[in-house]
């Protein structure tokens, strides 16, 4: 498993509540910062086919936030993940990048809780 996230200074611990389930509805985006005691710490959230998939949202190209110049991020189809700054495209569930040859996004595990939130595995 790729773990590249752990090694932010600001990373959560595994647990961590990112937010409700229901927030995240099917084939939508979220850019979401998780708060703990190492600070703020930026990521996505999608669903796509009932999944859950969680990113540290940092393009590996400059490490500005995907957002950084749009919250739209996501294709039409939701199958790409979109760099607003320099429009790098991501594949949605893998995180492997589809234009260039920049690396694939950090991917962070979650599941949802009995709780109904979902959280860092």
């Amino acid at each position: 498993m790729h773990d590249a996230w752990r090694n932010y200074a600001n990373a959560p611990q595994e647990g961590a509540i990112v937010c409700p389930s229901n927030l995240i509805q099917e084939g939508k985006t979220h850019c979401l910062e998780i708060i703990s005691s190492g600070g703020s710490f930026p990521v996505i959230v999608t669903r796509l086919e009932g999944a859950i998939y969680c990113y540290v949202n940092a393009c590996p190209h400059q490490y500005l936030p995907l957002n950084y110049r749009s919250e739209s991020i996501i294709s039409s189809d939701g199958s790409r993940l979109l760099c607003s700054a320099h429009g790098a495209a991501f594949d949605s569930k893998t995180g492997n990048c589809l234009t260039g040859a920049f690396d694939k996004l950090d991917a962070i595990p979650v599941f949802e809780d009995q709780e109904s939130n979902v959280c860092i595995g």
